[in-house]
């Protein structure tokens, strides 16, 4: 198949290219600064219209969006870059040979909760599921995606190095971190699969835990001893966030704070249906690094 990765200099989409790559796929990668012979130039940021996308969907069979920001910032706009220009492609996808997409959304997007990252995910979802019946899609909702080099599992393993771990409440958040190469691997299987259904599907791993649980297995699976662990009152993670939301690099912001106490977690039956076996649990994603060297 010929596949256009959008994000493809993202840590997702990175390691989708590679994974469909070797599947055998031809990949185009959708990048803002072309490095390649045959990536494709774009910016999410102001390719907003249907006509911008049609030409650069000339010859391609299948559309992959991976492109996705935490917080909104007036460099990277949350309302283009999660809904605005992903409706503008998938409605190009309409009117071309585009036989399937794959949007990388969010888990908890459908949960109520009144966040700009949870609400532009899901517009974009609305405007693909209103798509022509002829277009398979497939809407993946990752939980916390692990990757060995990925940003956040680099963060989350040198806190859980740490000897103290600082939690916020204690660390009661539910988290269900999936592995990237459980999602590039149900990827590659759908695209394999010719009589594959449309569907949107929780990407969660093999068990629920907690942010104090999660950190306390990174910390044991690196063979640390256990670490103590420090508890932060709710209201003065409320004053961080509250600091957080003017520092655009901070990861903690009101959003994301209200996010994670909400809890992230799903029934990983359906993910593990896709996949055709379990997924991974958190409790093997660094020894499984360990073990490939």
């Amino acid at each position: 198949m010929n596949i256009l990765v959008c994000g493809a200099n993202g840590f997702v989409g990175r390691h989708l290219s590679q994974a469909l790559s070797q599947a055998g796929h031809t990949v185009r990668r959708g990048v803002r600064n072309p490095t390649q012979p045959h990536d494709i130039a774009m910016d999410y940021r102001t390719d907003t219209q249907k006509s911008i996308w049609l030409p650069r969907l000339d010859g391609i069979s299948v559309v992959i969006n991976a492109v996705g920001v935490l917080r909104d910032h007036p460099q990277h706009p949350m309302s283009q870059l999660h809904a605005d220009t992903p409706k503008a492609l998938f409605s190009a996808c309409a009117g071309s040979g585009v036989e399937r997409i794959i949007q990388l959304s969010a888990l908890g997007v459908d949960r109520g909760i009144n966040t700009p990252y949870f609400n532009t995910r899901l517009s974009a979802e609305a405007l693909l599921d209103s798509l022509p019946g002829s277009i398979k899609r497939l809407i993946l909702r990752p939980s916390l995606i692990y990757g060995h080099d990925g940003a956040s599992a680099r963060m989350f393993r040198f806190l859980a190095r740490m000897p103290i771990h600082v939690l916020p409440g204690g660390g009661p958040q539910r988290l269900q971190p999936v592995h990237i190469n459980d999602i590039c691997d149900a990827v590659v299987r759908w695209l394999g699969d010719p009589n594959a259904k449309s569907q949107t599907i929780s990407a969660v791993g093999d068990g629920a835990t907690t942010m104090r649980g999660m950190l306390d297995s990174y910390r044991e699976q690196d063979k640390h001893a256990p670490a103590l662990h420090l508890s932060v009152p709710a209201g003065l993670m409320r004053l961080a966030a509250r600091i957080g939301d003017v520092i655009p690099s901070s990861p903690l912001c009101s959003d994301t704070l209200s996010m994670l106490s909400a809890g992230n977690t799903a029934d990983s039956s359906g993910f593990a249906t896709l996949l055709g076996r379990p997924p991974l649990s958190y409790r093997q994603f660094i020894s499984l690094a360990h073990s490939n060297g």
